[in-house]
């Protein structure tokens, strides 16, 4: 079963919902163009790739691990957050910048072509919804 894959899925559904309410609706084109990412952002496809990385396949292996990584950089009111249930506190591309640290940022975006620096702003964004959908319950789970 691919859980972060069907919570990525989720959150990135929820997020283009919430973008498009908060958009006026073009009017009709009359060839269809297939959305592209800004220059320098990861498409849906690469942003699944790596967050997929990150927490460890669609299984979700490391979500301990990247927990583990945000309370030993001091946030963990942040990935507490995120873990029980309620609102998330937000998390800024320094603080992604710190618990990956710039060495693996700068490889996850250059394997993808991309900006790291933008990386980190979307991963900012999503590593805190990820992190709540894993946890529904309000703790991480038990490990095998």
């Amino acid at each position: 079963m691919d859980i972060l894959g069907e919570n990525l899925k989720q959150v990135l559904e929820g997020a283009a919902q919430q973008q498009a309410q908060q958009q006026p609706q073009p009017q009709p084109q009359p060839q269809p163009r297939p959305q592209q990412p800004p220059p320098g952002m990861p498409s849906p496809n690469d942003l699944s790739d790596i967050l997929s990385q990150i927490f460890g396949g669609g299984g979700a292996q490391k979500l301990p691990e990247v927990v583990r990584q945000f309370e030993e950089k001091g946030m963990r009111d942040q990935v507490d957050s995120g873990v029980r249930t309620g609102p998330n506190k937000p998390v800024d591309r320094r603080q992604i910048e710190d618990a990956f640290g710039q060495r693996q940022l700068d490889h996850l975006a250059r394997t993808k072509g991309i900006d790291r620096d933008q990386l980190a702003e979307v991963l900012a964004k999503y590593i805190p919804r990820i992190i709540d959908e894993l946890t529904p319950q309000g703790q991480l789970p038990a490990r095998r």
